[in-house]
């Protein structure tokens, strides 16, 4: 007997703890305080509920804070889990490899407090999504619960048909300091609400390709 395990239209998730970031994290944290201050909450009508959102251009070359060598570190950590997880992308979902492989990236910070939360959401305009966690709060990091964690939901719309006993259908990633995770643009992810002192602080990014077989 001879078996052969086939996984197909597999979904992958990739987690990356950075080591050593956490003077760059102390000055991004320092960074979303200021523009929390001083510039206008772009959370309205976007999925974060009741925290602070930058505008979608925190990653690009133009930006006043774009030379800050905290924001230049974690650039280019986010530009390599890209180039990384494009790979692993391009190795799952495509027949045949492109001849070229170009993409366009931007991001956002979000700050949430104490009952703050992100309600269901996909990324429509992009291929590749990640966030990058810059602080969190005790609560968001015990094991139990799901407080102040990112949820990945099953996304085969039949999956749950006959389900068993203790199915998967949704997994939590605690907002770890340091930590990246990146994901399909199109998996259905959500923040839960958490109580007591902290912040939690992130930059979310997306990511466009453009694969050419010329």
């Amino acid at each position: 007997m001879a078996d052969q395990l086939i996984p197909i239209y597999p979904t992958t998730l990739l987690k990356r703890h950075i080591e050593g970031m956490e003077a760059t994290n102390r000055r991004l944290a320092q960074m979303m305080g200021e523009m929390e201050r001083s510039s206008e909450n772009w959370a309205v009508g976007t999925a974060t509920k009741g925290g602070f959102q930058t505008l979608e251009n925190l990653l690009a070359g133009d930006h006043p804070l774009a030379n800050d060598p905290a924001l230049v570190t974690v650039k280019k950590h986010i530009f390599q889990a890209v180039y990384d997880y494009t790979g692993l992308l391009v190795e799952q979902e495509c027949a045949k490899p492109p001849k070229r492989v170009q993409f366009q990236t931007w991001g956002w910070g979000v700050i949430l407090r104490a009952g703050n939360w992100q309600g269901h959401h996909v990324h429509p305009n992009a291929n590749i999504s990640g966030v990058y966690y810059i602080a969190a709060p005790p609560a968001t990091l015990v094991d139990d619960g799901e407080d102040g964690k990112i949820s990945f939901y099953d996304p085969r719309p039949r999956a749950n048909m006959n389900a068993l006993v203790n199915q998967y259908t949704r997994r939590f990633v605690a907002p770890v300091p340091g930590d990246m995770v990146v994901f399909p643009s199109w998996l259905e992810h959500s923040v839960a609400p958490f109580e007591g002192a902290g912040e939690r602080i992130c930059i979310a990014f997306n990511a466009k390709l453009e694969l050419s077989l010329v």
